[in-house]
């Protein structure tokens, strides 16, 4: 039944993602005053963005590769040329390395569906680079982003699961799992708080809290530390220098939360009754308190085996999912867990410092506008894409963001891309109408 469910739901997301991309301009709503116009294009990356956690069963890779195409055919359709940045560029540069090292990979089949998983995001980035005109679109998706996203949390977060304690919403993997949805909350936090300082409405706030406790009942490590990143990141830009105590605080709630949460305490470390202190906290490793569902003996023997005498270039991208898949390890796993240890293991360092390159220079690209009220496209774009990501990049290191493009590592190219746009909607140029 569930199977019949899932298909159906691809087939409608996939048709109407189409339609949307190939349909005539038409006003949406943005407030109770106010109607926007946007083209086909704007409402296909509009849908994008608010059905992030359909998984679809085991149609998740088919809607990966539609959507591909999609974006692809969207470029031949209206005759554009994707626009490209320095920026870009890096990501281009790492998804060259990446697709040369297919040639020493142990499966070609492997390397090459690695390989669509890291073109998805830049794909969609340059989607939203050449195609978005409308000024208010950046406020519109934060608008109805946070409206699914409250619902999704409702329905699948914490309060739900380990509360009420029902799981039927999650329909045999229609919907991504609680460990996506940590990581895909923490960029709806990053909505949130830009919504927040844009418009200074306490709901915004109350609504981070709400993301929180969802990963908190739900035991995710990973969201928490997401969203503690993202937020420590956004006091900064905030107050700057006088962001100290906001950090120290977010600091001294995480270790409040790993001392006194139950759901934290008992999943964080194998005798929770040891941890009384700070010190204990930091001192657990040395001791073997440290509970990483055999993580960390999972990540030493991918490093010994991919990574070890390939330090620089890897053993080819696939190479750890190929192994995963065909063997029987690790009790049936089939991802490690760290897209960062993934990265050494297939890449080398350096795929992984071409990778982390990246979201470095978009930071400095991007500076002058990442300290200053989100009351332009422009400004709420540009630090929505650099929150976005350091609720990301965190995520990488304990879990594979990867492989849930949907759901979260494509946000942040959306969000660069959609600055990109705002960006160069600045320059003088032709009046051109883009609503054709």
């Amino acid at each position: 039944m569930y199977l019949i469910l899932h298909a159906l739901t691809f087939i409608f997301l996939s048709a109407n993602a189409f339609r949307l991309m190939i349909s005539k301009p038409s006003f949406v709503k943005l407030s109770k005053n106010k109607k926007i116009l946007l083209s086909g294009r704007e409402k296909f990356l509009l849908f994008t963005l608010i059905t992030g956690m359909f998984q679809v069963g085991m149609f998740s890779s088919l809607r990966l590769m539609v959507w591909i195409a999609i974006i692809a055919s969207s470029f031949f359709i209206y005759h554009k040329s994707p626009r490209l940045n320095r920026v870009i560029f890096i990501y281009i540069l790492f998804l060259l390395w990446i697709s040369i090292s297919i040639l020493w990979s142990p499966s070609f089949e492997y390397g090459f569906r690695e390989f669509l998983k890291y073109s998805y995001p830049i794909l969609i980035l340059l989607f939203a680079f050449t195609f978005i005109h409308s000024k208010d679109f950046i406020f519109l998706a934060m608008k109805w982003m946070l409206i699914v996203a409250f619902w999704v949390s409702l329905l699948l977060g914490g309060v739900m699961t380990h509360l009420i304690g029902t799981w039927y919403f999650y329909l045999g993997g229609m919907f991504w799992p609680i460990s996506t949805l940590a990581d895909y909350l923490a960029i709806m936090s990053a909505v949130s708080f830009v919504m927040w300082w844009r418009t200074k409405e306490k709901k915004y706030l109350f609504l981070i809290a709400w993301f929180i406790l969802s990963a908190i009942l739900q035991s995710v490590r990973t969201g928490i530390l997401s969203i503690g990143v993202m937020l420590i990141v956004a006091s900064y830009l905030r107050y700057r220098l006088l962001s100290l105590p906001y950090i120290v605080g977010a600091i001294a709630i995480g270790l409040f939360s790993i001392l006194y949460i139950p759901q934290i305490k008992d999943k964080m470390f194998f005798n929770p009754n040891e941890i009384t202190t700070v010190n204990d906290i930091f001192v657990a490793q040395e001791d073997g308190n440290v509970n990483t569902n055999e993580r960390s003996d999972m990540w030493e023997h991918l490093l010994a085996r991919f990574y070890k005498n390939h330090q620089l270039a890897g053993s080819g991208l696939g190479a750890v999912q190929h192994y995963m898949y065909e063997n029987y390890v690790f009790g049936g796993l089939h991802v490690p867990h760290s897209d960062y240890v993934q990265m050494l293991c297939d890449t080398g360092e350096i795929g992984l410092f071409l990778y982390l390159l990246f979201p470095f220079l978009f930071y400095i690209y991007a500076k002058k506008f990442l300290h200053k009220r989100p009351t332009t496209p422009l400004r709420s774009s540009a630090i929505l894409a650099l929150l976005s990501y350091s609720a990301v990049l965190p995520a990488m290191a304990f879990d594979n963001v990867v492989n849930y493009s949907f759901a979260s590592h494509s946000y942040p190219f959306i969000f660069i891309g959609i600055f990109l746009a705002y960006k160069n909607k600045r320059k003088p140029k032709k009046r051109i109408n883009h609503y054709v």
